[in-house]
């Protein structure tokens, strides 16, 4: 009796933990969308989150020593 308590805890802190991941996608989701801003970067903590869920991220060149080596006049 004792392991089927324990289990059906287990079972229903899994589906918390399941269903909390779904509505941080879905306000990240919704909060892109009315904001227009999948071609920058992630503005809050809860977009980048979704972001990271959906697997979706914004390349942005990154400025690096190279980089900068080469804009300097020889």
């Amino acid at each position: 009796m004792a392991a089927l308590i324990a289990l059906a805890v287990i079972s229903l802190c899994a589906a918390g933990v399941f269903a909390d991941i779904i509505a941080v996608v879905s306000m990240a989701v919704r909060r892109e969308e009315k904001n227009l801003t999948l071609t920058r970067e992630a503005t809050s903590t809860v977009m980048r989150v979704g972001r990271w869920l959906n697997g979706v991220y914004v390349r942005a060149p990154r400025c690096t020593a190279a980089a900068d080596q080469e804009k300097e006049p020889v």
